[in-house]
C-alpha cells in the first residue's frame, strides 16, 4: 500500500467511465488531478493546507455554507451567531483536512495509519463479538471527524470494516473515490443494492459500518429527533440489526489539538429493544432509529466542530411541515 500514490485513481478511457457524460469525467479526472497533487504533498503541511482552505470558503461564505447557518440556529438556538460561526469555520476546516487525508490514503501503510490514528475501546469491540449470533457488528458512525481515515486505520488495526455508503451520481468520480478506498483497505456496499451483501457480511462474521447522520426520503425512512427536530432516517440499519442479532456499536474518530494526529473511540453497545410481535416490528424500528440517532447527536454534541454542517438533514419532512432551507 506505502508509496503506491494517485497514478490509477483517474478515469482509464478503457473504463466504464469512457462511456460516461464528457462533463461528468471532465469533473472526474480534474478531481483525480487535485487529489493526485494532494498525495504528493507532505503530509503535515497538506493537511494544514486543507484547513486554511477549509476555514475561508467558511469566511467567503462559499455555497452550502448558508445549509450549514441555518442548521447550527437548529440545533443550538442558545448559541450567539458569533459561536455558531466559529463551529461552521471549523467544521469546514475538518473537512479541508479529512480531503487531503483522503487523498494520502493510498501512501499510507498500515504502521502509518497505526502512528496516525490512536483507536480505543477495542474492549467494547471485543464484548460486542461475543454476544453477536455471528460475529456480525454493525458499526455505527457518521460524517464525523476524518470519517474516510477512520475506515482505513480500523483495517490497520486489525478491525476490518464493510462500508455502506451512498454512491455518487457522477460514477467516473464514484470510480476515483472507490480506488482510493480499496488502497486503504475498505470494502464499499452502495446504499440501495447494499441490503442482501450487509445482511450476508454480518452473517459472515464482518464489521459492516453505517453513516447514519444523512437524510433520506420518507419511503426510506421513518421520523426521529435531531436537535429537537424531526429528522428523516434511514430505517434499514436498525432493521438489519434487528433481523440478524448484530449488536451496534459506535465508533467516532476525533481530531487532536495538532490536527494532524486523531483517536478513534469505539463506544459500548446501543442497546436496542427487541423486535417482539409483529404489531410492535414498526414502534422497535422507530425506537431503534432514535437511539442509535441519539448516539449520533451525543457526538456532535460533544465536538460539533466535527461534523459536516453543510448536508440537508431536514430536507424531508413529515406531511404539512416546511422546510427550513
Amino acid at each position: 500500500m506505502a508509496g503506491r500514490g494517485l497514478k490509477e485513481a483517474g478515469p482509464d478511457s478503457k473504463s466504464p467511465e469512457a462511456s460516461l457524460p464528457l462533463g461528468d469525467r471532465l469533473a472526474a479526472a480534474f478531481c483525480a488531478s487535485v487529489l493526485l497533487v494532494l498525495s504528493w504533498l507532505p503530509a503535515e503541511r497538506a493537511v494544514a493546507l486543507g484547513g486554511s482552505a477549509g476555514r475561508w470558503y467558511a469566511r467567503l461564505r462559499g455555497p452550502r455554507t448558508r445549509t450549514a447557518r441555518i442548521n447550527l440556529r437548529i440545533a443550538f438556538p442558545e448559541w450567539s451567531e458569533k459561536r455558531r460561526l466559529q463551529v461552521l469555520e471549523g467544521s469546514l476546516a475538518n473537512l479541508g483536512r479529512s480531503i487531503v487525508e483522503f487523498a494520502q490514503l493510498p501512501s499510507l501503510d498500515a504502521a502509518a495509519l497505526r502512528e496516525r490514528v490512536d483507536v480505543r475501546g477495542l474492549e467494547h469491540l471485543k464484548a460486542a463479538m461475543k454476544v453477536s449470533r455471528t460475529g456480525g457488528i454493525v458499526v455505527l458512525t457518521g460524517h464525523f471527524g476524518s470519517w474516510e481515515l477512520l475506515a482505513a486505520a480500523m483495517s490497520a488495526a486489525g478491525h476490518p470494516v464493510v462500508a455502506v455508503q451512498r454512491p455518487r451520481d457522477n460514477r467516473a468520480l464514484e470510480a476515483v473515490a472507490s480506488r482510493i478506498r480499496a488502497a486503504g483497505g475498505a470494502e464499499m456496499l452502495p446504499r440501495g443494492s447494499a441490503a442482501r451483501a450487509a445482511l450476508r457480511a454480518l452473517r459472515d462474521g464482518k464489521y459492516v459500518a453505517m453513516l447514519y447522520d444523512q437524510n433520506c426520503k420518507q419511503e426510506e425512512g421513518v421520523f426521529v429527533p435531531f436537535f429537537g427536530r424531526l429528522a428523516c432516517t434511514r430505517d434499514g440499519p436498525p432493521r438489519l440489526a434487528m433481523r440478524t442479532g448484530a449488536p451496534v456499536v459506535p465508533v467516532f474518530v476525533y481530531r487532536q489539538p495538532d490536527g494532524f494526529h486523531h483517536v478513534a473511540r469505539i463506544l459500548p453497545c446501543v442497546e436496542l429493544v427487541p423486535e417482539g410481535s409483529r404489531e410492535d416490528r414498526q414502534v422497535a424500528i422507530v425506537e431503534n432509529a432514535r437511539r442509535m440517532t441519539r448516539v449520533m447527536e451525543d457526538a456532535v454534541r460533544e465536538a460539533p466542530d466535527h461534523w459536516i454542517w453543510i448536508h440537508h438533514r431536514y430536507r424531508t419532512q413529515p406531511p404539512g411541515e416546511a422546510r427550513p432551507y
